[in-house]
C-alpha cells in the first residue's frame, strides 16, 4: 500500500509539470519574409466550358459558389533607372 502512495504521489507532481511545459510554438519560430497574398479571380475558362456543355444539352446553370483560381502576385516592378 505504501508503494502504490509513493507512485501516486510521485506521479501526480511529474503530470502537473509535463501539463505546464511549452512546447515552443509560435513564440521560438523564426520570423518568415513578407508575402503578397494571392489575387483570388473566378476561373472563367472553366465556368465558359461548363456553360458551353450545359447550352447544348438544354441545361442553364445558376453559380452559387463559381469556382476561383489563384494568381500569384509577385514583387512590385521596379522602374528602370538610368
Amino acid at each position: 500500500m505504501k508503494a502504490m502512495s509513493r507512485v501516486v504521489l510521485s506521479a501526480i507532481p511529474a503530470m502537473v509539470l509535463a501539463g505546464c511545459a511549452s512546447s515552443g510554438g509560435m513564440a521560438s519560430a523564426a520570423p518568415q519574409p513578407y508575402q503578397a497574398p494571392d489575387e483570388v479571380t473566378t476561373d472563367t475558362a472553366y465556368v465558359a466550358a461548363v456553360e458551353h456543355v450545359a447550352r447544348r444539352r438544354g441545361v442553364r446553370v445558376h453559380w452559387l459558389n463559381p469556382p476561383l483560381k489563384r494568381l500569384a502576385v509577385g514583387p512590385p516592378d521596379e522602374p528602370d533607372v538610368q
